[in-house]
């Protein structure tokens, strides 16, 4: 590598990021032993899990049948959802399966089903979701309830198979006019990706039917109503120091009969209240909170339970009478959990299994909440909780994103609580949440060390980075995603003393059945692999150091071409009706005009019209549906791709509908930046980066409200890598998006075992000859073992290829307290080096 001028990015402990300039061959990773070491906390690593794309049902729980208690009440299911009329004959079945409530199973699941055969060989079938897997020779535990009203069936068969081929066969026998369940174990004699449970009344006549059951063969840890083995052993492989659970926005639902209620979640499977699922699908519950902790206990991870507060995500809040009902069911988790067996919810855990309490040292109050309102509730819940069990540490959410009007309302009112004797001790952990553009974790590294912000003490409120992920062009989990995640990983262990607690988001994704990607873990019936972002967060817990290191990385300046936004620019509408005039870009290099509506020939068909309802009225562009995501496209991509610097202006008017504006520029291909003017129900300014598809918040959030009726006047001044948008002449949002980056980032730390545990991150394609300097540090072995994740950036994992990119160990035999390391492209490196 040939010498040129250094930049040095210094992080050292409270100090900020600074530049200096220097000249040397390598870059050189400084560690000084002497200066102040920063604990880590322990608990720094954990999961966050929650039932979205079918991570529960259909996922980690070993149910492998779908809807077994007939209980789907969605307006847009049925009762017997996922069950079909067949003819084991093969012909038609003339016999319709339907809902039933005369006579329930128990008053929480008041739906069966009711089958009344008339024709021979009629009978219903499940495929779960989307086909069973049965392996031959597995034992697959099974059971079901059934009754015979009128006492016309006495008996049932039933088969295991794909359909055509039988490879299982059993008949029950005693059927009376009462419920009763009947178990059985089906052994496949033949394997099948595609089979399904089909239940054929023997006589003509009535027959109800609930809670069929078909557990998988392979349960972790052979436990009752247990877990998917090979989906539990890769959480067991994160080693997590915690887990939380169930969400997200599950905890509050789209209204609040639908949010999750723990009560409902324990006790036998058959007498669980099943509910539907914010995400689209029902929650049967067989994962409740009993399992959940149970989980815990097994993975030696501490339970993070989240609550609801009475504000679901539709709008609709409980009354301010209501605020006891919701600290008592606080109360009652926490008595449920580490009460004695004696006590009132204690007694309900020794009943399911477990007379010895669990552990639970923290709790989630809210998700994504914010406001006034739901300050006044945290208060309140976390007030009954100090008062009883002041141990455990009270979580309040931020909001939704990292740096928006929500996210500093709610620091400013913990600090105001901070502040007062009486309420000094209400809140333990703020909860931060983002999904962000790649760049944005390349850049944001010194987010932590902002002391101003986030002063260092005992005394001071701990982060909890609750949810968060790098999102790539696509939202791919690739092996740059997950080297960005990791770059910023090596920030917030460099601050594991503010940042106590952090969890990437999702965990689980079922192959075909995604509300929200990218995921950390894919899987079907038959099969799982780990993403890139799975092992980054793998090798960071189970190398996670006890104390940080004061540390530097001196590297040479960049030399990539000036990155510019550049693109062309669109117009368009969320749940918004509206119109656009005076629509004029211009070149601000040449002071040419690029674009002007107003031109003799222009016209809204100059606009690649990519959803919603557009025409031409005069020089005016109006667009009339209501429709979110609207976008027109100004179609000149190809003759502004040299423009780099320009200014966008136009006038805007909202003429009904929920929200309002989206202004896009930078628009090249599927990517682009949009200004979204009164997002959110008409109440934020935010500018987002990504796609239509896919976009997160870049720079501030501000509150905006469009008034129906009246012009705006906007402007959007694009230079290099800096937008600024105005609004009638006042500057919005500012922000440098930047788009060449450092290559690498680190973090030194020592273990209460005595080994030195050095991360580096190399988010460049070539390699690079560190020069590594422990200043102080006891003598260092020449042995070192080394964990390496690298290959080309766009690298994924498979269900064909599963470990296409995973870690590979090695050894180093150069280790001292100065040496030279080649660190690969695209990589990220754990040195292990031992004390002599």
């Amino acid at each position: 590598m040939k010498k040129n001028v250094k930049k040095t990015i210094t992080a050292v402990l409270g100090m900020s990021l600074t530049c200096i300039s220097a000249f040397a061959a390598n870059p050189l990773l400084e560690a000084d032993f002497s200066k102040e070491k920063r604990e880590v906390s322990k608990n720094l690593y954990g999961i966050f899990y929650e039932d979205i794309n079918y991570a529960a049902d259909g996922g980690l729980y070993g149910e492998m049948i779908q809807n077994r208690s007939f209980e789907f009440r969605n307006s847009k299911k049925s009762p017997t959802e996922a069950w079909y009329n067949i003819n084991k004959n093969g012909g038609k079945a003339k016999s319709r399966v339907k809902g039933a409530k005369e006579s329930p199973l128990n008053k929480n699941n008041p739906v069966y089903a009711s089958l009344t055969v008339k024709q021979e060989g009629d009978g219903i079938c499940n495929k779960g979701y989307g086909g069973l897997y049965l392996e031959k020779g597995k034992k697959y535990p099974a059971s079901i309830y059934l009754k015979s009203a009128d006492k016309s069936v006495t008996s049932v068969t039933i088969l295991a198979g794909n359909g055509t081929e039988k490879c299982f066969s059993t008949q029950i026998k005693g059927i009376t006019n009462q419920w009763k369940k009947y178990t059985f174990d089906v052994i496949p004699v033949e394997t099948t990706l595609t089979g399904q449970l089909s239940i054929f009344p023997d006589q003509m006549g009535t027959v109800e039917i609930d809670f069929v059951s078909l557990f998988r063969a392979d349960i972790y840890k052979n436990e009752e109503n247990g877990l998917r083995k090979d989906l539990a052993e890769k959480l067991e492989a994160l080693h997590p120091a915690f887990i939380r659970f169930p969400g997200g926005c599950i905890v509050h639902g789209m209204n609040l009969a639908d949010r999750y209620q723990w009560k409902n979640t324990i006790g036998p499977v058959e007498e669980r209240k099943e509910n539907f699922n914010f995400w689209g699908y029902q929650q049967s519950y067989g994962i409740g909170f009993y399992e959940y902790f149970r989980l815990c206990e097994d993975l030696d991870a501490e339970p993070l339970p989240v609550l609801s507060v009475g504000m679901a995500h539709g709008g609709e809040v409980s009354p301010v009478s209501d605020y006891q009902q919701y600290a008592q069911d606080a109360l009652d988790l926490i008595e449920w959990a580490t009460g004695p067996a004696t006590s009132e919810w204690g007694k309900k855990r020794a009943e399911a299994g477990h007379p010895q309490p669990f552990k639970l040292n923290y709790i989630g109050i809210g998700n994504e909440d914010c406001g006034g309102d739901y300050f006044d509730r945290f208060q309140y819940i976390a007030q009954a909780i100090k008062a009883k069990y002041p141990h455990i540490k009270t979580i309040i959410s931020s909001g939704f994103t990292w740096n928006d009007i929500n996210f500093h309302n709610t620091w400013k009112q913990v600090r105001s609580w901070e502040s007062s004797k009486k309420t000094s001790d209400l809140c333990d952990l703020i909860d931060e949440h983002y999904y962000n553009p790649s760049s944005w974790f390349l850049t944001n590294g010194n987010r932590y060390d902002n002391l101003d912000f986030y002063p260092r003490g005992k005394d001071q409120p701990k982060v909890f980075i609750g949810e968060y992920a790098s999102w790539v062009d696509g939202r791919r989990n690739n092996l740059y995603s997950a080297l960005t995640e990791a770059a910023y990983m090596t920030s917030i262990e460099r601050n594991g003393d503010i940042v106590e607690i952090s969890s990437y988001a999702p965990l689980f994704a079922r192959d075909g059945k995604t509300q929200w990607v990218p995921d950390m873990i894919w899987f079907n019936d038959s099969q799982v692999y780990a993403t890139p972002d799975y092992y980054v967060q793998q090798l960071f817990s189970t190398h996670k150091s006890d104390r940080t290191i004061a540390c530097s990385i001196s590297q040479p300046e960049s030399k990539e071409a000036k990155a510019y936004i550049g693109g062309t620019i669109g117009i368009g509408s969320w749940a918004t009706t509206a119109q656009f005039k005076n629509i004029k870009v211009t070149d601000n290099d040449s002071g040419k005009t690029i674009y002007d509506l107003n031109a003799k020939k222009a016209s809204v068909d100059d606009f690649r019209q990519e959803s919603g309802s557009w025409f031409q009225s005069g020089n005016t562009i109006i667009q009339t549906s209501e429709d979110i995501n609207v976008r027109a496209i100004l179609d000149n991509e190809a003759s502004v791709k040299n423009v780099k610097n320009y200014t966008l202006e136009l006038d805007a008017m909202k003429t009904g509908g929920a929200e309002g504006f989206l202004i896009m520029f930078g628009v090249k291909g599927k990517s682009l930046y949009w200004w979204n003017m009164g997002g959110w129900g008409n109440t934020q300014s935010v500018v987002e980066k990504g796609t239509a598809e896919g976009r997160s918040t870049i720079g501030d959030s501000l509150p905006m409200t469009l008034n129906d009726n009246q012009w705006y006047r906007i402007k959007i001044e694009v230079s290099g890598e800096n937008y600024k948008c105005y609004l009638d002449g006042q500057l919005m949002h500012e922000f440098r998006d930047v788009m060449n980056f450092d290559a690498l980032y680190t973090h030194v730390g020592e273990c209460n075992d005595g080994k030195i545990i050095i991360k580096i991150v190399n988010v460049k394609d070539s390699e690079q000859d560190v020069d590594i300097r422990l200043k102080n540090a006891p003598d260092i072995s020449s042995k070192a073992r080394v964990i390496t994740l690298s290959g080309e950036q766009t690298d994924e994992n498979s269900f064909a290829d599963p470990e296409n990119v995973a870690p590979a160990e090695s050894e180093f035999s150069g280790a001292s307290n100065e040496f030279t390391y080649k660190v690969k492209g695209n990589s990220l490196t754990i040195l292990e080096l031992f004390t002599k």
